[in-house]
């Protein structure tokens, strides 16, 4: 289930996902990017997660991560229940006052970077079965922490618009011509308030535009279609993306009916 922000936060959330599942079989997802950061609350027995030596670990009961730059295999091995807010990609830095890339490909355990306050929160929406009620408890102390926008988040606001705009196709070049700053004041600003590089940020959204186009398009249009529509040179730069990304084939991606998020999705 997916649900909006109050209007105070919508520059910081982007929205509220609750994912459950009851089953108590073990089950395997694959998480990759979508731009965005978030907070996770684990309700009941945290998920494992794989790492790049194929170890397994416990997450957090809750924990922030940051942009994601690898696709991830999640595990579950009981029921599922998980609050997940997820972030506009220039909340990091707004809320906790710490470089965005310093997050990146991490889960670092929420009251590490909000203390006490944090952990009495994580125990109020672990003990709040009305998902409604534990929700006002987090905007309540995300408003909290809210710091004042700057000059240079208007300016990352500016950028973040022209990319989504032009559908993640947006060269550093065309994105200089509407911000008074050079290319390397741009790369260091991203880096502190998204966590990536302007590039780096642009092809992801490019890749979720695809992705979107891919579950609205009828059958009778081609991959090879769709990627040249999306911003692809041919079907080919498009697999070597899809599969940077993912880990998957487009293939496999449509074939996986039980998707609960566009980036989140349980493997066969």
């Amino acid at each position: 289930m997916q649900l909006a922000p109050s209007f105070p936060l919508q520059s910081i959330v982007r929205h509220y996902l609750i994912l459950s599942n009851e089953a108590g079989a073990h089950l395997d997802f694959r998480m990759f990017s979508d731009g965005s950061p978030g907070i996770v609350f684990h309700r009941k027995k945290p998920l494992l997660q794989q790492n790049e030596t194929e170890q397994h670990t416990r997450q957090p009961e809750s924990f922030a991560y940051g942009q994601i730059t690898l696709f991830t295999t999640l595990s579950a091995t009981a029921a599922v229940d998980m609050l997940i807010v997820v972030l506009q990609p220039g909340a990091v830095f707004r809320l906790f006052g710490i470089p965005a890339f310093e997050l990146n490909d991490l889960t670092v355990p929420f009251t590490v970077l909000t203390g006490n306050a944090g952990h009495v929160l994580m125990e109020q929406v672990q003990q709040q079965s009305d998902s409604i009620a534990a929700i006002k408890a987090i905007e309540a102390f995300l408003l909290s922490r809210l710091h004042q926008d700057t000059y240079d988040g208007q300016l990352i606001d500016t950028t973040l618009q022209q990319i989504y705009t032009e559908k993640g196709q947006s060269t550093v070049a065309t994105l200089l011509k509407a911000i008074p700053v050079t290319e390397r004041q741009l790369e260091r600003k991203f880096r502190q308030h998204i966590g990536l590089s302007p590039k780096k940020f642009a092809d992801i959204i490019r890749f979720q535009h695809f992705l979107k186009n891919l579950r609205q398009c009828a059958a009778t249009v081609s991959l090879s279609e769709l990627s040249f529509t999306s911003g692809y040179y041919d079907q080919s730069h498009l697999n070597n993306s899809f599969k940077k990304f993912t880990g998957l084939t487009p293939g496999q991606y449509q074939a996986d009916v039980q998707q609960l998020a566009v980036n989140f999705l349980l493997l066969r």
